[in-house]
């Protein structure tokens, strides 16, 4: 008997579109390829195909970013995965009706604003309905919430201070995009004092301490990171700062960027602003990057912790992170299908199915090291 199609990508045609779709494939998991062109679709799911070597269970749905289109394919599944951005211009009306036609929503967001925009909306209508909201369920900003959990294990701890480092990083144009207006946008970009917010300034590049690496690396706030999101209420977190050290030659590149809209945007509305960051991604675009490879897009989550007492540090390796996206989408629909999910509402990932279970999970899959005895 055919197994039902409870799953829906929305923006399935790009970049990381196509990842979660293929680790949708390896898991047998039928789904829809969802977006607004029939044409685009078609082709994404074609490279779906030969990459996964063999047959799909995928469907091609059409529908633009519109509640009264998206409801009829959303009250078919049970679960949502977005992958459309820069979300916080075009991601409401996925989110609002995952909520309407109850369905758990997962997305891939790099974005801290609409992180916490999406929290305070809708965090606890989720919750009453015993669904998921778990944004940036990707490796910004899920990776960091993993090794973080292992962290603060130990209930001495309440300071968290946590450095991503990606060799050969290739941002794609989507994420270029969401990054941008991120970085550029003053009401982003925080991270968490004394349990208040408090803003990075948006040009500044910070020397990062990795432990396997004999030289400090460039880093950059790089939206602020979703960590301090997740544990803004969080009794057992008073301090979170997250950084990203994804190589000089794009470290370099992004401030000056910045500095550029820096200067252009005194006198701006919003809304230009983020057309203007929309023109400077295009710009930087160099179209959609290869698939990423475990031997080249090599990456570390460093996370130090410190308590009044005592300090800890826990260091995972977790490569190719946009293929770890699709994986960790794919795993999210998979246990959420299961009814393997462990808290409700706005949760992240690890809280959602568990720090231990997804570590050792994606340790068996080849993508992360192992946990501490």
């Amino acid at each position: 008997m055919p197994q039902e199609r409870k799953v829906l990508i929305y923006g399935a045609n790009g970049y990381t579109g196509k990842l979660v779709a293929g680790a949708l494939a390896r898991r047998n998991i039928p789904f829809y390829f969802a977006g607004r062109s029939q044409d685009k679709l078609e082709t994404a799911l074609e490279v779906v195909r030969e990459r996964h070597g063999g047959p799909l269970d995928a469907k091609i749905v059409t529908a633009p970013n519109d509640p009264e289109k998206l409801r009829p394919l959303f009250e078919q599944v049970d679960v949502v995965i977005n992958v459309s951005g820069p979300f916080m211009q075009i991601g409401w009306p996925i989110v609002a009706t995952a909520l309407e036609m109850n369905c758990h929503y997962l997305d891939t967001t790099g974005e801290q604003d609409w992180t916490n925009a999406i929290k305070e909306k809708y965090g606890q209508a989720f919750a009453d309905k015993g669904l998921l909201l778990s944004p940036a369920c990707s490796y910004m900003w899920t990776a960091g919430a993993l090794a973080a959990e292992v962290v603060l294990e130990n209930p001495a701890i309440d300071s968290l201070d946590i450095v991503y480092q990606i060799d050969h990083g290739l941002p794609s144009e989507a994420s270029t995009k969401s990054f941008l207006r991120m970085a550029c946008n003053d009401v982003s970009q925080y991270y968490l004092e004394l349990n208040e917010f408090k803003a990075w300034p948006n040009d500044e590049v910070v020397q990062a301490v990795v432990p396997h690496r004999g030289a400090v690396v460039s880093a950059h706030p790089w939206g602020g990171g979703c960590e301090p999101i997740w544990y803004r209420d969080d009794p057992r977190v008073r301090n979170c700062k997250v950084v990203t050290a994804i190589g000089e030659h794009l470290v370099a590149g992004i401030v000056q960027a910045i500095q550029a809209f820096n200067e252009a945007a005194p006198g701006m509305s919003q809304e230009q602003r983020e057309q203007f960051t929309n023109q400077m991604g295009d710009q930087m675009a160099t179209g959609e990057p290869p698939k990423d490879q475990l031997d080249v897009q090599r990456s570390v989550i460093v996370c130090n912790g410190q308590g009044r007492q005592v300090t800890s540090q826990y260091v995972m390796n977790l490569s190719a992170p946009y293929s770890w996206t699709g994986e960790m989408c794919a795993e999210g629909a998979q246990r959420l299908l299961n009814g393997q999910l462990k808290q409700t509402g706005f949760q992240p990932a690890a809280k959602a199915f568990g720090h231990r279970e997804l570590i050792t999970r994606f340790h068996e899959l080849g993508y992360c090291s192992a946990l501490p005895n």
